[in-house]
């Protein structure tokens, strides 16, 4: 039993760090942008840490901005190439926790604020933020759906490539996600052993949640509100009020730093507005400063939804609770378009268990109706690697392909459900391997298409 112990948590970090490698490989190429938050949230941060009072940083809330300090607008009008500053100061985007945590290794190494630093040196907290993250997913996972769900959905959430892409990035959001992620788990470990140091975890993410953006202040609301739902209204009020005393602390530190830009920018803020098409473009629209068309995170928001409807079980129940909650605070929070991917990333993980739970249910059942939806949105890959197939052969091979199962449907023959059994087995493998592929050779295909960002080698003839 021990044997078996090891061997499962072997490959449970071999996944985690391939999931690392694929994150961390090329992750200053793609995604980029001349206006990258992560780089303005390493300012915001290093100059929290010379001075809290006086955080200085680009800002998107310009608008009647007392706070405005620098402005420049550098050929605007052309998408690739636009460039623009808004410097203000204090900066009051977002709360500074995350930005802080985004800021250490550039402040380690030196770098000085409104400094311009290398994407690898901006994204590597994003990445370190992403081990946790697919640890965390694990653990969370195998409380709620035992072993084989969990690991399941470690693999998918290490080599799908939204998912690797989306972790590349030093968005708060990112930082977020692994703190709930671990209050999700000591808030299970509490209601099943009742432990006061279990619960005291759960009341430090309800505290600090809020301090790495405005949404995380929706956390601690939905802690407490699983704890009323399972009876337990004490630890209930103590996770609401430490986000209560967080929430008040914020508005504090605002009003102390400079009243009229804090209640400035919380104004702008609010300009955004709430409109019902919004989490239609976020469903139907993946994407990183363009569009990326993984067809897995589609299926990973429609299983999780799924998922979801299925709340005969505690462990559903649960899972539903803070899905829906982040999917209500992204539908209130993300404006018209839905254009700030990051938003998202806090449901990740969900989409990740959701497809390994539905996975697990596939290797049970072998049927065409469980496969039908992998094979229809989890091949998008073979277009992101600019991989091109003739219509006929698409035709041919989808024919081919579900000649088994539409056979064992009919006639129910073991030669039928073996053959289902092993090309359900091997077309997982070959996704995954898809997947992997893909992670590793988008960011050059994407050059290929499109103009990068990246500097173009001149190579000059001398003679």
């Amino acid at each position: 039993m021990r044997f078996k112990v090891i061997i499962s948590l072997i490959l449970v970090w071999l996944v985690v760090l391939l999931g690392v490698f694929l994150r961390g490989f090329r992750a200053d190429r793609y995604p980029v942008d001349n206006n990258d938050d992560g780089l303005f949230y390493v300012w915001a941060g290093s100059s929290f840490l010379d001075n809290p009072l006086k955080i200085t940083s680009h800002s998107i809330f310009e608008t009647d901005n007392p706070a405005l300090i620098w402005r420049s607008q550098f050929m605007d009008y052309i998408p690739l190439e636009r460039f623009g500053m808004k410097i203000v100061r204090p900066w009051f985007d977002h709360p500074p926790l995350g930005a802080i945590l985004a800021a250490i290794p550039a402040k380690i190494l030196g770098y000085v604020n409104l400094e311009q630093i290398p994407h690898l040196i901006v994204r590597y907290p994003a990445l370190v933020a992403s081990i946790l993250t697919l640890f965390l997913t694990y653990i969370l996972a195998e409380k709620l759906f035992k072993k084989r769900v969990a690991f399941l959905s470690l693999v998918f959430l290490a080599t799908i490539p939204y998912f690797v892409i989306a972790h590349r990035q030093s968005f708060l959001e990112n930082f977020l996600t692994p703190l709930w992620l671990a209050g999700l788990i000591f808030l299970l470990r509490f209601l099943e052993k009742k432990s006061s140091q279990d619960l005291m975890v759960v009341v430090i993410v309800g505290f600090l949640s809020g301090w790495f953006k405005i949404t995380g202040f929706s956390i601690p609301i939905m802690l407490a509100g699983w704890l009323w739902y399972k009876k337990q209204k004490k630890p209930g009020l103590m996770v609401a009020g430490a986000g209560l005393l967080s929430g008040l602390l914020y508005w504090t530190y605002g009003l102390v730093t400079n009243a009229q830009v804090f209640s400035q920018t919380l104004a702008n803020q609010g300009i955004r507005g709430a409109f019902l098409s919004s989490f239609f473009f976020g469903l139907t629209r993946p994407e990183f400063y363009g569009e990326f068309n993984d067809g897995w995170y589609i299926l990973g928001f429609l299983l999780s939804f799924w998922l979801a409807l299925k709340h005969k079980k505690e462990s559903t129940k649960f899972f539903g609770w803070f899905f829906t909650g982040w999917l209500l605070v992204l539908f209130l929070t993300a404006g018209r378009l839905a254009n700030s991917p990051w938003y998202r990333y806090p449901l990740i993980p969900f989409m990740a268990m959701a497809i390994g739970y539905y996975i697990n249910k596939l290797l049970k059942n072998n049927q065409v109706f469980w496969v039908l939806p992998l094979y229809l949105l989890g091949l998008t890959g073979l277009d992101l690697a600019g991989i091109e197939i003739s219509a006929s052969l698409v035709r041919m091979g989808t024919i081919l392909f579900f000649a088994p199962y539409l056979m064992q449907l009919i006639w129910q023959k073991k030669i039928f459900r073996t053959a289902s059994y092993w090309l359900t087995r091997i077309f997982l493998v070959s996704v995954v391997i898809l997947n992997i592929y893909v992670s590793l050779i988008f960011s050059q295909v994407q050059c290929q298409r499109e103009r990068c960002l990246a500097p173009q080698k001149i190579v000059i003839d001398e003679k």
